[in-house]
């Protein structure tokens, strides 16, 4: 008689396993390894979830789902003062706050996304291009013509990604938050052109 799905157990496991991971690492963590770290078997997890690649994700998206709203949720800044405050609000969610564990697990698998014929590439696609998305809004929402809030947001996008890094392995890392307020006042909000630069003769 086959065992019978346990919906609950299997959302207990990717609660968990997102804890796992974010202090064990992706990369160097076995299924075998993870389930006597989650106190269970490979064989339960492949059950559950089929493969390791498979796990991440939906691990990933379960903490996506949970970070990150659509684009069309979004509560848009009514100010420059407003979403300054958002974004030093967000960088301590990242690297100090509640967002801290699964941010260290996502930025394993955009490293992992790259290898050819990665299982994580579209999940990391789609994932950055929803970021952009929810960033350019917001610079629209400030009045900054598209193709502005359109550069800004990719830009920001590598910056912030390359900063959470520093931030996770400097020795120490204070000089990162003032190289991030630095990063917020001199680039993403600074004055931005009237005249599409692509445009002029």
């Amino acid at each position: 008689m086959p065992r019978p799905f346990d919906h609950a157990k299997r959302e207990e496991l990717l609660v968990s396993a997102g804890t796992i991971l974010a202090r064990t690492g992706v990369v160097d963590t076995s299924l075998r390894e993870l389930a006597s770290q989650l106190g269970t078997s490979a064989r339960m997890l492949v059950y559950y979830f089929g493969t390791k690649e498979n796990l991440m994700l939906e691990v990933l998206n379960r903490q996506q789902r949970a970070a990150i709203p659509d684009t069309a949720e979004l509560e848009l800044p009514d100010s420059v003062a407003a979403h300054r405050q958002w974004c030093f609000e967000d960088w301590y969610e990242c690297t100090r706050g509640d967002r801290r564990d699964s941010l260290r697990v996502v930025l394993q698998i955009f490293g992992a996304a790259c290898g050819v014929d990665s299982p994580y590439r579209d999940y990391t696609w789609d994932t950055l291009s929803l970021l952009t998305r929810n960033s350019k809004a917001r610079l629209l929402a400030l009045g900054m013509p598209d193709h502005v809030a359109e550069t800004r947001s990719r830009i920001a996008l590598a910056t912030f990604q390359g900063l959470i890094i520093e931030y996770f392995t400097a020795p120490d890392p204070a000089f990162v938050d003032d190289t991030f307020t630095r990063f917020v006042d001199e680039f993403l909000l600074a004055p931005f052109p009237s005249i599409d630069p692509r445009t002029r003769s």
